[in-house]
């Protein structure tokens, strides 16, 4: 649960609510935000972070923050609570209120050179956008730091911060490894998109520098890079463009590299109807453009892991915290690779590629559509099969059921199953839902509440619960469909190839055929061949003789046998050339044969139980 204000009880039976619960392999913990940039010694102590920032200091009516780290783990180890800590020092690291004396962010971007600018060569007042959904009223998010490599002030300090603090909870984590779940980075790092296309970021001049050198293959992208300068070099693009190439592709006339400069309209978007020009996804200067701003964010989880990496923080905890959100069904989904085409919208740099740190993995912000796997990517897959795909050990490490597009409207308990069942099924390693001390479900409805921090006495907590007891002692790395639960009927994504299927409370109801009956699995499966044991089904009252088992890597493959057995516990005999660590099965088929004379089976569970593997 995601929460803050621990010392002010924002935490409170977090360690308790939920014990019955906790299993061998499920644990429940809380998320803390930790602002690495914003507590800190101050402007005498060169704004160093500062574990046990005095949290009675105050910016206007608010206070500069809810937690310091100490505090923190001193709460966590008093109440044996696993903890994850989320490093801030991003966009909404500073959201709150303005504290340059305290916050080194507020401080930096006092200083426009250190901001991302917009298309106009615009740096706006943090303040300057009004009535933006968040965890705070009216954010602060008008006005934040640049990514490029040259930004030397910027890079050094929020190195030098997030370092310290990550050496204090590596410190926790060797000495507390039961209570510590991970560190998350930076929520929300992209070309700020807050402004919806009325302005484009980020035109800061060292970014223009950044671009040209990605361009041209000099610079920091220099196969040797002069001393001083950023190695990009293995980051260098496969075919650099010579000065008449990029000519041709802006229609322009530019004499040297020092003119070049990016798109600064969206084009056939922000000009008026009628102009003649080509839709954006078409125009090939702005796709290298919005390449590029993909490539700069890939390059900052980067770097932020890897720094985190360096202060001593395992690889395997440390996650991203990118925005996968979508506005709308209508609109076309965000990227999945940093090269992906672009799309119909300014997409702030965002990608799921350059979401996955180099020395961790990938934590997704998920709201609404996307919370619930509800997206179709480029590649034909969902949104989890695509993050499954790309990282087998990924997380959500910020969730609600809430359209943002619709904040008034509270999601319902069928939304919340659909994304625990997928999130489980597709290998995420952890869901962390927005709120635990935010609006609470017993005023739904009233003025004031706010679905989107909202957790406790809601149909998404009761789904929570009815998943901790379904897949208790089950291990990371199943598949598990459990027909919805004892408050829901559902199929899971099965259907009848032979015979009938139907859906109760927590079962599916079988009418066979000839006593016989052919499922086929839900579609679009991450099921790696040497990753998975055997397959296990469990039946209320009449169970098959005989199982077999095939399965096919996509929709139109033929079906492979990889399993025949009496039972309902059969050992999966997968092909060798399966077992390369690369393959991926997207659905298997099942066909059921019962004692003479059974018409009907009460199936409870099926379940791809994985390989023992030691949990890192």
């Amino acid at each position: 649960m995601m929460t803050s204000g621990i010392g002010l009880g924002g935490a409170d039976q977090a360690d308790t609510a939920y014990r019955d619960y906790v299993s061998r392999t499920l644990r429940v913990g809380i998320a803390v935000p930790i602002l690495y940039m914003r507590t800190t010694l101050g402007r005498e102590g060169d704004w160093r972070f500062d574990p046990d920032f005095d949290l009675s200091r105050k910016c206007g009516n608010r206070p500069v923050t809810e937690d310091n780290l100490r505090s923190v783990i001193r709460y966590a180890v008093a109440h044996a609570l696993p903890v994850q800590f989320v490093l801030n020092g991003g966009i909404w690291g500073d959201a709150t209120c303005e504290s340059p004396q305290w916050d080194l962010t507020d401080h930096l971007e006092e200083d426009r050179a250190n901001c991302q600018w917009s298309q106009r060569d615009e740096v706006f007042a943090d303040d300057y956008l009004k009535g933006l959904t968040g965890s705070t009223d009216s954010p602060l998010l008008a006005r934040s730091l640049t990514y490029h490599v040259y930004a030397n002030a910027v890079r050094g300090y929020k190195r030098r911060n997030l370092q310290a603090a990550a050496k204090i909870i590596a410190a926790f984590a060797r000495e507390h490894p039961d209570l510590f779940v991970g560190v998350v980075l930076d929520a929300d790092t992209y070309m700020n998109p807050f402004f919806q296309g009325k302005a484009l970021f980020d035109y800061n001049p060292g970014m223009l520098r950044q671009f040209r050198e990605w361009l041209s293959g000099t610079g920091a992208y220099a196969l040797a890079p002069k001393s001083g300068v950023p190695n990009l070099s293995s980051h260098r693009r496969r075919h650099s463009l010579t000065l008449a190439e990029v000519n041709s592709l802006a229609h322009a006339g530019w004499k040297t590299w020092s003119e070049v400069d990016p798109p600064r309209r969206l084009p056939g978007l922000v000009d008026p109807p009628g102009t003649g020009e080509q839709p954006v996804w078409k125009d090939p200067w702005w796709n290298l453009w919005d390449e590029f701003r993909k490539h700069v964010v890939d390059l900052h989880y980067d770097d932020l892991s890897t720094w985190a990496h360096e202060a001593g923080l395992p690889r395997e905890r440390i996650f991203s915290a990118q925005g996968l959100v979508q506005d709308g069904p209508a609109r076309p989904p965000f990227a999945v690779f940093v090269n992906s085409a672009t799309r119909g919208y300014d997409s702030g740099g965002v990608s799921i590629e350059g979401a996955i740190p180099v020395s961790g993995h990938l934590g997704a912000i998920v709201y609404g559509h996307t919370a619930r796997n509800d997206l179709e990517m480029e590649n034909g897959h969902s949104l989890f099969a695509t993050i499954a795909r790309m990282d087998d050990g990924w997380a959500i490490v910020e969730y609600n059921n809430t359209d943002l597009t619709m904040p008034s409207v509270p999601p319902d308990y069928a939304m919340a199953y659909r994304t625990f069942r997928d999130a489980f099924n597709y290998g995420a390693r952890e869901v962390s839902a927005m709120a635990w001390n935010g609006s609470n479900g017993i005023y739904a409805g009233q003025p004031g509440y706010a679905p989107h921090t909202s957790w406790r006495n809601t149909p998404a907590e009761d789904a929570m619960r009815d998943f901790m007891v379904s897949h208790a002692n089950v291990p990371r790395g199943a598949r598990l469909w459990t027909f919805g639960t004892p408050r829901r009927a559902d199929l899971d994504g099965f259907r009848a190839e032979r015979g009938d299927i139907s859906a109760g409370e927590g079962y599916a109801t079988l009418r066979l055929d000839g006593g016989t009956a052919t499922l086929a699995s839900p579609p679009d499966q991450v099921i790696r061949p040497q990753a998975i044991d055997r397959l296990v089904m469990r039946f209320d009252g009449a169970a098959p003789a005989n199982v077999q088992v095939f399965a096919r890597r996509d929709a139109v493959a033929d079906w492979t046998p990889i399993g025949n057995g009496a039972g309902d516990d059969v050992a999966l005999r997968w092909p060798a050339e399966w077992r390369d660590g690369r393959t991926v099965i997207e659905q298997f088929r099942l066909t059921l044969a019962f004692p003479p004379g059974t018409r009907e089976a009460k199936l409870t569970r099926v379940l791809l139980y994985p390989v023992a593997r030691a949990s890192p």
